[in-house]
């Protein structure tokens, strides 16, 4: 669809509305029956309801949460069976999501949530990921540097740039960039250069100068979906750095009424700016004061160990039972923090003498929160848990509840 320019995307919607046989067309219906994606749309239209005036099509809204009927809950038996029925009828072992949507009589969303991932789904049912999906299992670290070096190699430089390494190499920068954290650090790790012509940080005079233009030539407050059509620069620029977009918008605005800024604007495009900081303000105002409110914490079973009157509900719970625990389990913690991993330790070396050695902790309520969480395979060395409930589990775990067990105040 890379090539669908704006007048064969109307035509699509047109179609689409004439083959469902609806009156009202929704963006959801669209995209499902079309294959088009979201992103395809947003290039041409600012909004949904834009696409539909332009094809002469009544949008179709959205459901409200109020109205909407909540449908009953699928069993992991149901998944399993519907799972293999689909595979059945398509004769394949191999299964992708966006298969069993088109056959299956529930979506592949409602899988995952049962079982955490849909390889786990696929693996319960005795099937396999499709050669799509094998494609986005975690890499180990060395299969990344070894392809970053190889690259490099091929193309006889000392640096690498994530354009060059996706044309070149066996896989994607996306899925090392999963593994790392970002391209910089996987180029660190391989001894490879950053590009020299890459631009550090955009300066937040630029985007703000966008910013201006744009609510100027709307005379509102841009969507971030029309600022980026009509900007140079990509979505991720406008929010990774701020803490999304609402938080881009307090900064470009704070700058642009400040005595720093040069730029000249219109006295009703002033008063929209002034407006929106103050309704920024007053949501931040509103978030702060809701976070503050204490919750009631959730009590597990009746545990009566130590100083710990119930057992853990959380990973929080985890965390402080392991701390209680640690030097009676063999472990020194040399720190904790809150990005992965969670806790960089050392752990006694089984044996007489006094040894340890480096232990890098991923805390968890459960071993499979791991892999619903993300985490790559070699980023710790081990999961310290509650509930152990992972099978085949690629890392070390400790399950607490059972480790408790054989500490003096267990009852």
């Amino acid at each position: 669809m890379s090539g669908m320019d704006r007048d064969e995307l109307i035509r699509k919607i047109q179609l689409a509305t004439k083959n469902l046989g609806v009156d009202h067309l929704t963006r959801d219906a669209f995209c499902q029956h079309s294959g088009i994606y979201k992103s395809a749309i947003h290039k041409y239209f600012d909004s949904w309801s834009d696409a539909c005036d332009e094809a002469g099509v009544k949008c179709g809204l959205k459901i409200s949460d109020k109205n909407r009927v909540k449908p009953p809950p699928i069993s992991e038996e149901e998944c399993i069976h519907e799972l293999k029925r689909v595979a059945d009828l398509l004769n394949r072992k191999d299964l992708s999501s966006k298969l069993f949507d088109k056959h299956a009589k529930f979506s592949a969303n409602l899988v995952r949530r049962r079982f955490g991932s849909w390889h786990n789904a696929l693996q319960e049912a005795g099937l396999e990921l499709c050669e799509k999906s094998k494609k986005e299992i975690p890499l180990s670290i060395d299969e990344c540097v070894t392809e970053i070096k190889r690259v490099a190699t091929l193309l006889n430089r000392n640096y690498l740039t994530v354009s060059d390494f996706d044309k070149h190499a066996n896989f994607s920068s996306y899925r090392v960039v999963r593994v790392f954290g970002t391209w910089h650090a996987a180029l660190e790790k391989a001894g490879v250069n950053v590009s020299p012509f890459f631009i550090k940080e955009i300066p937040l005079s630029n985007l703000a100068s966008d910013f201006l233009k744009i609510t100027i030539e709307l005379n509102r407050i841009p969507t971030i979906i029309q600022l980026v059509r009509r900007s140079k620069y990509v979505a991720h620029t406008f929010s990774k750095k701020f803490g999304g977009y609402e938080g881009f918008k307090i900064q470009a605005i704070n700058f642009l009424i400040s005595s720093k800024s040069k730029a000249k604007m219109p006295l009703n495009i002033k008063n929209i700016l002034e407006l929106e900081r103050q309704k920024l303000d007053n949501a931040v105002l509103k978030k702060q004061s809701v976070e503050t409110v204490l919750t009631q914490h959730h009590q597990g079973r009746t545990l009566n160990f130590r100083a710990f009157a119930y057992a853990p509900t959380s990973e929080s719970d985890v965390v402080g039972l392991f701390g209680a625990v640690a030097e009676e389990l063999g472990f020194e913690i040399i720190s904790t923090r809150a990005p992965f991993p969670d806790c960089e330790a050392r752990r006694k070396i089984p044996g007489s003498r006094e040894r340890f050695k480096k232990c890098l902790i991923e805390f968890e309520f459960s071993s499979l929160d791991y892999k619903k969480h993300n985490h790559p395979i070699n980023g710790c060395d081990l999961i310290v848990c509650w509930v152990h409930n992972w099978n085949n589990c690629p890392v070390d775990v400790l399950e607490l509840q059972k480790e408790i067990r054989k500490l003096p105040g267990w009852k």
